[in-house]
């Protein structure tokens, strides 16, 4: 009844009685056996001279002492730099909470100063008098000039020259100002020892009390609860000993005596719960939890000692906070768990200890049987202290704290400390006055918790604190925020710190608020960006695309407010600028539209940069760029015009032996692919060229967007970009060119583009840019510098350019009209346009719509007076000719009926001879046979001509009659006008970039009209008048509109009508043996050539010797032409001819030598022989084979007749004409070198005129042969043609002229 009456009375006179300031929130359960000192520095603040002593003196974390018994302790310290001295009202409560020494630091330079600091460090003993044990002061003095010139050893000590007030009782430590303070730590550590004696005593006095003499410990708020009470019940002797005993424990627990401090704390517990003191009952289970917790997690004092040195540590850090899931027990939480398996196990020893853990200890009957049990223990049992090294940064477990390598058997378990502080909460919960200790008690059981990695429990613990009603200060509620926030950190409840530490921002800032803390809101506000899935990096916010768009652009605006506050205009630009670019797609048109101009607002006072910002705690802001404002649609890398694009200079590879195909790949393709980069431009960059990049915006604001600066972001090589500026419309898809100049050589990195919008400079780059498929970069190569030129030409310039390939390379044009066989000329001026760089290379090639052998005949150029002419100086200039010469096919083609009529040979009808009947006056018979060739030479690669395909005239002497032919790329025809389209293609190079291989190709596109100039229609050829010529026989057209002067020999003239035609005989030399040797041989090589490859079809002699001819007419013939009246002239070739199997006889020199004698008298050309009627002449021949193969199958024929020179010819001379002897005589064979002789007698009958026509035939070999595969030999024993005729003739024939016999 009393006891409930006291309750009353508590709640009731609550506010009357004195209560705990403020809850320390750094505390946690292993302070419970910390002894508390006041560390403080006094005078005045000189943090950078005191700090090397504050850092030593906080290195005594702990100490090792040996107690009376013998027995090694390991005592900890807790400093502090400030305690209320109400906190000392409640050491009898839980004795943690005294404080047991105070240590100052401080510096003087003076006696009067160190008489303050002396002072102020007895006030500070006079304050916390009722408790403390000792106290130490530190002083730094003066650094004398001269006594710095002395060794160490040599100085005087400063307390010598300095004393301490005379009502100062304090031991003080004086140092120098630069002294080490070597002998400090250790100092401090005998400081320490002190405390523990003088706690020893104390500890061994409240053990020596009777149970009947101890006096009831009070809470400060409980003083009028025992007023009126009787203390002699037996309820309030067992509270006396209950609460005596939980003090006891608490000394113990101090002085490192952890398992008699459980022992006491259960006794106690048991005691307390007897009589329903539940505020002691609390104290006692708080106690247990502490005592278990620095047995099972000794690594909890690393963490703290760590957090207490470390200055690179973050505030409201910790080592598990970002890393939950790596949370573990402790080593000793891992046996218990291990016992408690075993036991499941049904392991005996096991068995018994979990029956230790799980059994109460009994409670004694009175204080002096437990002092006496308790003091027992403490002399017989094992070393209680830890042996453990005096480093404070040591973590391992101390292994006084376990028997015989174990736990004691009456800790707690890991899972029932939770349960122990959760029953403590609600036992404090129960005073009003005790909220403090209550909020005390769930921040030291989250921590513990947090060890225990059970984050539902810290939630519950710290949602507990909230509903504890704590009169504090704003101040104070905005630190327990922040505590919280720490410890929801540590668990990965980022969310739930981000809300508590918001909460604390805003009370900072809150309405009503005299003086708003906006600074501090603006850190917390910033510390809040992890729990709402926010970073600084807007990068990594894009990358991750989390959280709440909604609470994230609220807390951007609400950080945006702060900074603005501070005055800080770069700051807000710089949120607003993050919030745009991390929340734009997460914002309606509408609120897009309000933040831009919110953002143009804020930039007018401070302009946006993509520079980090570094706040003055350190805090590095990252740069923000409104990547998407303006959007980018596209972006492309443009190469340079194409008469400026560098080229590789190709260099002739030596021929290395055969190439081996195989159809097998290795995947080398596969490889190739993955190994080439994406992003690799294909084309270069030239040093010192303007270089563009076009870029595809659109602006998706309602309203126009003006961006300026607009600059290419590159690395790399030097790249001087040029600034564009540009006025986008609304959602209107624009093009924008930015151009640049790279500065040097190597790999130029585009990375994007600038922008300067909205008051804000960005830096889009293109791995930033969300949604396109933009590769992060463009890698282009960039070469050394190349030479420019510029090209004119001395002809007019053409309308429109060529359409052949390559016209893009075109830089002019030139135009020039000819006829067929003109010759004309055009000067090309090249001018080195670089004013530092000489051009050194020049190469010129043309290329046409004409066959390359074609095209050479056409354009010439002197590349070696070219080439004399290298280099050119910077803006020099040279000039070098084009000669153009319009080459055509003058030879009219022959209809291929004509050919395929032809091909049987000499024997023609009647119709065909009248045909060439006017042609010549002797009618000779191998006139029809001009046409005579294989038809498949026409389209011989080694005897192409413009007439190959042309299907043209018909093959009449006596009118010309021209018809339209379809004419190839490669041939031009000599009747109609022919456009010829070329390209001069120039390439150059200079410099460093010659040196690396690389030049430029730049064209003049010519534009050549060729107009019929003269046309042979038809041809043949004739004997001559002497055996070493012939004569070539031209009808020839003039296909001007104007009278042509043709000149067919050097003293011949005529002159031909417009579309009008003449006949013109020439005299012309004929084939060397010489060349006809040759060319057997080269058709022999080519033939073995053909057979070792394979090759079925073989060239025959006659293709080789028509050949022949056909280019020995066309070298020695040259007809010129004149337009009269005019200076236009040209020479018509005979390029081309096709020739008959009799003109290749009559054009060659005979393979045989004719030597003939007419009545013993040598026959000489053109010489008279005159013999009589009846008279018996003597007519002897003899052949010499000169070739070099033996001729085979041959006839001599002697046959005489009459030329009546009218064209007919009579051999009717039976009459008239007698021979004595075969006038056919058969030759099988005739070696090289071989001679052979006929002779026999003629008798004339008749007087007269008569011609003798003698003749050699060689007759075609049979078609069955071996082949050469069989037999090679053959193709050098075979004879000089044998698959076609031949008839070669003593020319001119014999004239014998008859007379009468006198």
């Amino acid at each position: 009844m009393r006891a409930a009456v006291g309750l009353m009375l508590s709640h009731g006179g609550a506010g009357l009685e004195p209560a705990m300031a403020r809850p320390d929130y750094e505390q946690s359960a292993l302070h419970h056996g910390s002894l508390l000192v006041l560390l403080r520095g006094v005078g005045p603040s000189r943090a950078r001279i005191l700090q090397r002593a504050f850092e030593k003196v906080r290195r005594v974390s702990h100490i090792r002492v040996t107690d009376s018994a013998g027995n090694p302790r390991t005592i900890w310290i807790r400093f502090v730099h400030d305690h209320p001295v109400e906190h000392n009202d409640w050491g009898d409560f839980q004795t943690h909470r005294r404080l047991l020494g105070l240590i100052t630091i401080g510096k003087f330079d003076n006696q009067t100063e160190l008489n303050e600091l002396c002072r102020l460090h007895e006030s500070l003993k006079v304050r916390y008098g009722s408790t403390l044990y000792e106290s130490r002061a530190v002083f730094f003095g003066p650094d004398e000039a001269i006594l710095e010139e002395k060794p160490p050893s040599a100085r005087a000590p400063l307390q010598e020259e300095f004393s301490t007030p005379s009502n100062f009782k304090s031991q003080a430590f004086f140092y120098r100002e630069q002294d080490s303070c070597g002998d400090l730590e250790a100092r401090i550590g005998d400081f320490a020892s002190a405390l523990f004696w003088v706690l020893e005593s104390r500890r061994l006095e409240r053990s020596r009390e009777k149970a009947d003499k101890v006096t009831l410990l009070l809470a400060p708020f409980e003083k009028r609860d025992f007023v009126g009470l009787d203390m002699e019940s037996r309820n309030n002797r067992k509270r006396c000993v209950g609460r005596v005993m939980k003090n006891l424990a608490d000394l113990s627990l101090q002085a490192g005596l952890v398992e008699e401090a459980l022992s006491l704390y259960h006794n106690a517990n048991e005691t307390l719960r007897s009589v329903s003191d539940s505020l002691w009952v609390g104290a006692t289970e708080e106690g247990l939890c502490a005592a278990s917790a620095m047995l099972l997690y000794p690594q909890m004092r690393e963490t703290e000692t760590l957090h207490r040195n470390s200055s690179l540590q973050e505030a409201g850090t910790s080592p598990l906070k970002s890393t939950p899931e790596k949370w573990r027990a402790s080593d000793a939480t891992k046996k218990i768990s291990s016992n408690e398996s075993s036991t499941e196990a049904g392991a005996p020893p096991a068995a018994v200890v979990q029956q230790r853990l799980t059994s109460n200890s009994s409670s004694c009957s009175s204080v002096s049987s437990l002092v006496t049990t308790a003091t027992n223990s403490s002399a017989s049992d094992t070393p209680t202290t830890s042996s453990s090294s005096t480093s404070t940064l040591s973590a391992a477990p101390i292994p006084g704290h376990q028997r015989n390598g174990e736990l004691p058997g009456n800790i707690l378990k890991a899972e029932e400390i939770t349960n122990y502080y959760r029953k403590a909460i609600i036992n404090y919960s129960k005073y009003r006055n005790a909220a403090t200790v209550e909020t005390e008690a769930a921040l030291k059981a989250s921590r513990i918790c947090i060890e225990q990695n059970r984050p539902l429990d810290v939630a519950m613990f710290l949602q507990n604190i909230l509903y504890i009603n704590l009169s504090m200060s704003e101040a104070e509620r905005v630190k327990r925020f922040e505590i919280i926030t720490d410890l929801y950190q540590q668990i990965g409840y980022q969310r739930k710190a981000a809300f508590f530490q918001r909460l604390a921002a805003l009370k900072h800032v809150q309405q009503g608020s005299q003086a708003p803390d906006w600074n501090q809101s603006y850190r917390l506000m910033l510390g809040s960006f992890t729990g709402y899935l926010l970073c600084l990096d807007p990068l990594e916010v894009l990358e991750n695309a989390a959280g709440w768009p909604a609470l994230q652009i609220d807390l951007v605006q609400s950080l945006i407010t702060a900074a603005r506050r501070l005055g800080h205009s770069a700051l807000a630009t710089r949120h607003m600028t993050f919030l745009l670019q991390t929340q734009w797609d997460n914002m309606s048109p509408t609120e897009q539209s309000e933040m831009a101009v919110q953002l143009q607002n804020l930039s007018a006072q401070c302009e946006g940069s993509p520079v980090p910002l570094v706040l003055e705690n350190g805090t590095v802001i990252p740069p923000a760029n409104l990547t998407d404002l303006p959007y980018c649609l596209d972006l492309q890398v443009k190469d340079l015009p194409a008469h400026l694009r560098p080229q590789r200079i190709k260099v002739a590879k030596a021929d290395s032996g055969p190439f081996l195909f195989t159809p097998i790949h290795f995947n080398s393709v596969d490889r190739r692919d993955k190994k080439k980069d994406k992003n690799k431009i294909a084309f270069l960059w030239v040093q010192n060229d303007l270089s563009e990049v076009t870029v595809r915006l659109r602006n998706p604001l309602p309203f126009e967007l003006p961006v300026t600066d607009m600059r290419l972001l590159t690395n790399g090589v030097v790249f001087e970009s040029l600034p564009q500026s540009i006025v986008l419309q609304p959602h209107v898809p624009t093009y924008v060119s930015l151009h640049g100049t790279p500065i040097e050589t190597g790999q130029l990195d585009l990375q994007g583009y600038s922008t300067h919008t909205l008051g804000v400079k960005s830096n889009c780059r293109l791995k930033h840019m969300r949604g396109r498929s933009f590769p992060p970069n463009y890698l282009v190569d960039v070469i050394p510098a190349l030479p420019r030129i510029a090209v004119k030409t001395s002809l007019p310039q053409t309308a429109t350019f060529s359409n052949m390939n390559s016209a893009d390379i075109v830089v002019t044009s030139a135009s020039l009209t000819l006829y067929n066989g003109e010759s004309s000329s055009c000067t090309i001026t090249i001018t080195n346009e670089s004013s530092t760089l000489s051009l050194e290379h020049l190469e010129v090639n043309i290329n046409s719509n004409v066959e390359q052998e074609l095209q050479k005949k056409i354009f010439r150029i002197d590349e070696e007076a070219l080439k004399a002419k290298l280099p050119v100086p910077p803006l020099g200039s040279i000039d070098f000719e084009l000669e153009v010469y319009a080459e055509a096919d003058f030879v009219c083609p022959q209809p291929p009926a004509s050919v395929h009529s032809s091909a049987a040979g000499g024997e023609y009808g009647a119709s065909s001879l009248t045909q060439y009947s006017n042609m010549s006056a002797s009618g000779h018979a191998s006139l029809p046979s001009r046409v005579s060739s294989p038809q498949h030479r026409r389209n011989d690669p080694h005897h192409s001509s413009f007439r190959s395909t042309i299907s043209g005239a018909q093959h009449s002497l006596a009118a010309l009659s021209l018809q339209p032919g379809g004419a190839g790329p490669s041939s031009l025809g000599s009747q109609y006008s022919q456009h010829v389209e070329a390209q001069v293609r120039l390439k150059y190079s200079g410099g460093e970039a010659l040196t690396a291989g690389y030049c430029r190709h730049c064209a003049v596109s010519f534009n050549l009209e060729l107009l019929p100039s003269a046309q042979i229609t038809s041809w043949d050829v004739l004997p001559a008048e002497v055996a070493s010529q012939f004569y070539l026989v031209l009808d020839i057209s003039n296909l001007t509109a104007q009278e042509m002067s043709l000149n067919y020999t050097d003293t011949k003239n005529i002159l031909i009508e417009a579309k009008e035609s003449c006949r013109v005989p020439i005299p012309v030399d004929r084939c060397s043996l010489e060349q006809v040797c040759a060319a057997r041989a080269a058709e022999v090589a080519e033939n073995l050539e053909r057979e070792l490859c394979f090759r079925t079809q073989l060239l025959s002699f006659n293709d080789a010797l028509s050949k022949l001819c056909s280019t020995h007419i066309a070298e020695r013939v040259k007809i010129k032409w004149l337009l009269t009246g005019t200076d236009i002239q040209g020479i018509a070739s005979l390029r081309g001819i096709v020739l008959s199997q009799s003109m290749v006889d009559l054009t060659a020199v005979s393979p045989l030598q004719w030597a003939i004698s007419f009545r013993e008298v040598s026959v000489q050309p053109h010489s008279e022989n005159v013999c009589t009627v009846g008279q018996r002449s003597l007519l002897s021949i003899h052949l010499t084979n000169q070739s070099l193969q033996p001729l085979k199958n041959l006839v001599l024929s002697i046959k005489f007749y009459q030329d009546y020179l009218n064209g007919m010819e009579n051999y009717n001379l039976e009459t008239r004409v007698a021979i004595s002897g075969p006038n056919r005589v058969a030759i099988p064979l005739l070696e090289k070198q071989e001679q052979r002789q006929h002779t026999c007698s003629v008798i004339f009958f008749t007087p007269g005129r008569f011609k003798a026509s003698i003749e050699c035939c060689s007759t075609p070999a049979p078609k069955e042969k071996p082949s050469l595969e069989e037999n090679p030999s053959l193709m050098f024993t075979s004879g000089y043609d044998e698959q076609q005729a031949h008839v070669w003739k003593f020319i001119p024939p014999i004239e014998v002229t008859v007379v009468e016999a006198q």
